[in-house]
């Protein structure tokens, strides 16, 4: 099982306990995150910005020893514009509902909902702005499936103030990723966390220039939508 104290640690250490998740919560299991070039095994690594591009590969550690089920996966990054922006909200870079794990603890896509695909860290550089941001990931489990419609996302954003309502389709700008809120979604939708792990990633030139692509996107489709 999941050494919970040591992944607790890491949690209140960099404040994703209380920031992203409440210190209720007790994860039974390890996350495990690979990347071709990194692997983010311990809560709290700083891994390369180039190096986290990619969608990673995920695995359950240990391997459960039964199929596990109605399993939820997100990623979000609690710091857009500051440390815990509480005025944006919570950035949804990832979020797949109904996973199953597999004998070798990966997780299955062939039954799954890829309700937002992997959008990478992109903040900007630290010579702009000189603090890493948290990416924090998400393993729940609900007691059926579930569904994430486009007006629970709609309703959750409007909880802060500066998170203008996205369409929430299949095409989701960052605008549409803003205005998340990881633990609001486990309250509502009835799941049990089960693993959490969290890297934190600086910005660099590139990332910059991908950062400034998403905000234009958003607001030419803001434009286009009024």
């Amino acid at each position: 099982m999941a050494n919970t104290e040591a992944i607790k640690r890491a949690l209140l250490e960099h404040k994703v306990i209380p920031d992203v998740l409440p210190d209720t919560i007790n994860p039974s299991y390890n996350l495990v995150l690979e990347w071709s070039n990194a692997k983010l095994d311990t809560p709290g690594k700083e891994l390369a910005n180039a190096d986290t591009k990619e969608e990673p590969k995920v695995f359950i550690d240990p391997a459960p020893t039964s199929t596990l089920d109605n399993l939820v996966l997100m990623m979000v990054d609690p710091d857009l514009m500051t440390n815990n922006d509480t005025t944006f909200g919570q950035v949804r870079h990832w979020l797949i509902t109904n996973l199953s794990s597999e004998p070798s603890g990966s997780l299955s896509y062939s039954t799954a909902a890829i309700r937002s695909p992997y959008v990478r860290p992109a903040p900007l550089p630290n010579y702009i702005s000189p603090r890493p941001h948290r990416y924090i990931f998400i393993l729940a489990r609900s007691a059926s499936k579930i569904e994430v419609r486009p007006e629970d996302l709609r309703e959750m954003q409007k909880g802060y103030t500066a998170a203008v309502q996205g369409k929430q389709g299949e095409m989701q700008d960052l605008k549409d990723r803003w205005g998340f809120n990881a633990w609001e979604m486990c309250v509502e939708k009835g799941l049990e966390v089960l693993a959490v792990n969290f890297m934190r990633v600086g910005g660099t030139l590139e990332s910059s220039v991908a950062n400034a692509g998403m905000m234009a996107q958003a607001v030419g489709d803001k434009i286009v939508g009024v």
